[in-house]
């Protein structure tokens, strides 16, 4: 009997043996399915499901995580700015130390590695060429500020190179910018920068002179001594000016080049008179540049000469000696250059920066110090009027709140030809103010 009992027992415990196995990998079977409400890490799900659907509980926010979002911008730490190299920051005088000094304590005072570039204006690879070049290539490389000409600012304004904000436009509405600043940076209405600097064409005469000259560009002739201006300037700018002085267009209603014949012949007249008088120097007739019409005044050849007031300001602070003391008249009428800063990086942080930077080069009492170092006059009045400059300063005041910006260069350059030549047929000539003034109306057409 015992032995058959065995028997049967044997078969019975190897088929439980077999069922638990079998219940073992069924339950394994189970726990590797993948459910579609499952979504492992890192991998996205076949078929996307609902936000609600997810039975995964919903994290509190804290600060930590807002800080950590990835939507939100990092602090700036790199700034490039591009200056002419006239404005090196690193040269051997007092203006380059004074920009040097707020260049790095704006640097200090914002944690930020300033890198300053130097862009000439002209030439192969100039300002307006290396940003498109940098936009194109490297736009991470842009310039936050640059400080650029008034013809470069408009290049840059017509391919887009520059911005503007409301904060700029702010600050470009300060009352106490001359209104030559404000039409410096103006498209359509529209700000797209701050005025530095500017340069006027002014009347230099000798300060121990008796007989100061008038400020009637028109009656020059009644002035006492040799005046001198650079007749053979291939931009014909003197001429320009007094053409403008006396009413003249350079551009009609549809924006052609025009010169009309009663300013010109008013404006030529000067020349004719100052011939007639006997007031001209006859080294006139060599003076192609403004450098030159100072080289004669300084060298006590001229006892009055037209050149822009940054040649004269110069050799103030210049270790130049042995010229006569200078002052300037106040014209009724007068053209001046412009300096100005503008953003040029499509990045809000960077232009945040360029801000501040703009603000703190156009501080009242910086720009009135680096201003006068320089030898150009501050395009914000309060600025001019921290000059220590006593001499000059009432007359710069006068001509700056009546100067006019030059054409554009487009219009110089096609008009200056024609306006040089008929200058010279005047002075060299010995032509008529008819005759010349018809020449330069044929050489228009």
């Amino acid at each position: 009997m015992m032995k058959k009992t065995h028997s049967w027992l044997k078969p019975v415990t190897l088929l439980l043996a077999i069922f638990v196995l079998l219940v073992s990998a069924g339950c394994e079977a189970i726990l590797s399915i993948d459910f579609p409400w499952e979504e492992h890490a890192g991998v996205p799900t076949k078929t996307p499901v609902p936000a609600l659907s997810t039975p995964t509980a919903t994290p509190i926010p804290t600060k930590v995580n807002v800080e950590a979002t990835a939507t939100q911008t990092p602090r700036q730490t790199r700034m490039v700015i591009w200056l002419p190299p006239e404005f090196d920051p690193e040269a051997d005088n007092e203006a380059a130390r004074l920009l040097k000094a707020r260049l790095e304590n704006f640097a200090r005072k914002n944690k930020i590695e300033l890198d300053v570039r130097l862009k000439n204006p002209i030439g192969n690879s100039n300002l307006i060429e290396s940003l498109i070049a940098t936009n194109g290539a490297a736009p991470d490389n842009l310039p936050a500020v640059v400080l650029l000409r008034r013809q470069d600012l408009d290049a840059a304004y017509a391919r887009g190179l520059v911005y503007n904000n409301d904060e700029l436009a702010s600050m470009a509405g300060a009352i106490d910018w001359y209104s030559f600043a404000r039409e410096t940076v103006s498209y359509d209405g529209v700000s797209y920068g701050l005025g530095l600097f500017g340069d006027p064409m002014v009347l230099v005469y000798k300060a121990q002179s008796e007989l100061i000259p008038g400020n009637d560009w028109f009656s020059m002739h009644d002035n006492f001594g040799y005046f001198g201006f650079a007749a053979d300037d291939s931009q014909g700018r003197f001429l320009l000016l007094l053409y403008l002085a006396a009413g003249g267009e350079t551009r009609d209603a549809q924006n052609h080049l025009v010169l009309q014949e009663e300013p010109l012949a008013q404006a030529l007249q000067v020349l004719k008179d100052l011939v007639k008088t006997k007031h001209l120097n006859h080294t006139v007739l060599e003076m192609q540049t403004q450098s030159a019409v100072w080289q004669a005044y300084k060298n006590w050849q001229l006892d009055t000469a037209a050149m822009p007031a940054s040649i004269a300001l110069k050799a103030l602070v210049s270790e130049e000696t042995g010229y006569p003391v200078l002052a300037f008249n106040q014209p009724d009428f007068t053209l001046t250059e412009s300096w100005a800063l503008a953003l040029t990086h499509p990045d809000e942080s960077q232009q945040a920066l360029g801000l501040l930077l703009m603000q703190d080069l156009t501080n009242t009492d910086f720009l009135a110090k680096w201003s006068e170092a320089l030898g150009y006059v501050p395009a914000k009045s309060a600025s001019l009027g921290a000059w220590t400059n006593v001499e000059l300063k009432p007359a710069l005041e006068k001509t700056m709140n009546i100067a006019l910006l030059y054409p554009r260069d487009e219009t110089i350059n096609s008009l200056g030809p024609i306006l040089r030549n008929a200058t010279l047929m005047i002075l060299r000539d010995n032509a008529s103010v008819e005759d010349a003034v018809q020449a330069a109306l044929e050489g228009l057409k």
